[in-house]
């Protein structure tokens, strides 16, 4: 019965949760040279009841115990929930090797049609019968485009970084798997390790003779997290002496455009790989304007045109205004000396990252709304203006921000300070 395979799963859950908690109290006791005992009284426990039957410890229990190991909170969270290992699971009885193609397409179909639960179901069963490393690299890789179109850049970190782990992956595969974990690192915030790896890519395929269209796709998608590393280490004030490298990441972003015309006729690879190449021209204008003052206030009436797309004030939900509204934010910011006309430019903007990121949970997008939302609180809260109530909207957005992008977390009092309580709630 569905009951009894579902109890089955919990049981195994909890088992694997007790197991792995077991193990990094083993670990505290040998690092610490402890007994028992002290690191019961370490962890505030009775030495019979370090481990919960749920395998499921309480808050202060993984504080305690990441403090024992020097760890960092996170560290021991993902120790304790990850999934089990690299064992293969064992494939769906209907699926075989051969259908590896037809569950990989199918994924990437569900994707596009924004079924991603479906998508990542798919892509876990391509992955159950793939029969060399690298088809199951390419199943984490499909299973990651699904988990970061669905909102989960932490699956996706997941995913991404089990494909590059797999002994035996090809090199092109193994290259694209890296330039997307530094697109979703980048998008996390993690803008060092994004150039890191990105740079690392670009170099390495520079070296290889030949190009297929998994290279090129690598190479592009490197280019554009590159450029946007490098774009947002750009300061908003003093960047007069930053214009070599605002230049160099519009080369950046150039290179990736002319990559990602000419993949535009491969039909593998259009149509999941093509939908950020349309913003580029958006992006690359913020840095036109450090590169030449003069051009500032053209590049902010173009960027206004292209946030009200013609002239309407109602935000849409399209990537390239979601792209230029960053754009704008950030041109407006460093140039714009007005104080009415820079709040009506943010607010307009703020408004189109809002509504691209309630339809697409892209918490990116959503963070950067936070933050100039959060600006044009502050600005009303010193002007005597209370902050109103979280609505279940913007909740989510909150929760998704702080659950996804982990830079973010350092704004968390701010974020719950400004937008005060939960609206409906009772003080």
């Amino acid at each position: 019965m569905l009951t009894d395979e579902i109890g089955g799963l919990e049981a195994a859950r909890e088992a694997l949760a007790r197991e792995r908690l077991e193990e990094l109290q083993a670990l505290a006791r040998t690092y610490r040279n402890w007994s028992v005992k002290e690191l019961a009284l370490a962890l505030g426990r009775q030495p019979g009841r370090l481990v919960p039957e749920s395998g499921m410890p309480k808050i202060d229990l993984v504080v305690g115990l990441a403090k024992a190991l020097d760890w960092p909170v996170d560290a021991v969270v993902d120790h304790l929930m990850k999934p089990a290992g690299d064992v293969r699971r064992a494939p769906i009885a209907h699926d075989v090797a051969a259908d590896y193609a037809r569950l990989y397409d199918e994924s990437l179909q569900k994707r596009l049609e924004r079924d991603y639960a479906e998508a990542i179901r798919l892509a876990v069963r391509a992955r159950a019968v793939a029969d060399n490393p690298t088809r199951r690299a390419a199943a984490l890789f499909v299973e990651a485009f699904a988990h970061e179109a669905a909102g989960s850049y932490v699956e996706s970190v997941r995913c991404l970084r089990d494909a590059v782990r797999i002994d035996g992956v090809s090199l092109n595969w193994r290259l694209l798997c890296d330039a997307h974990l530094a697109n979703v690192l980048f998008m996390q915030g993690h803008t060092t390790q994004a150039v890191g790896i990105a740079s690392s890519v670009i170099d390495y395929i520079g070296s290889v003779s030949a190009a297929d269209p998994v290279l090129q796709s690598a190479c592009a998608v490197a280019h554009w997290a590159r450029g946007h590393s490098l774009r947002t280490s750009i300061p908003l004030a003093n960047f007069d002496a930053w214009g070599v490298l605002a230049q160099t990441a519009r080369d950046h972003f150039r290179r990736a455009s002319e990559i990602a015309e000419e993949l535009s006729t491969n039909d593998a690879f259009s149509m999941r790989n093509l939908t950020a190449s349309t913003s580029i021209d958006a992006i690359a204008m913020e840095l036109d304007a450090i590169c030449d003052e003069q051009a500032h206030e053209e590049v902010v009436r173009r960027l206004v045109d292209i946030v009200r797309e013609g002239g309407s004030v109602e935000p849409g939900v399209s990537e390239r205004k979601a792209w230029a509204s960053i754009a704008l934010a950030n041109t407006a910011k460093r140039f714009v000396t007005d104080a009415m006309q820079l709040r009506g430019i943010l607010e307009l903007a703020s408004a189109a990252l809002r509504a691209h990121a309630v339809a697409t949970n892209n918490w990116y997008f959503a963070h950067r709304h936070l933050q100039l939302d959060s600006e044009r609180r502050r600005s009303l809260v010193d002007h005597g203006v209370a902050s109103r109530a979280l609505d279940a909207t913007e909740a989510r957005l909150v929760a998704g921000v702080l659950g996804q992008i982990p830079v973010a977390r350092s704004e968390a009092a701010s974020y719950f300070e400004l937008y005060a309580a939960q609206e409906g709630s009772r003080t």
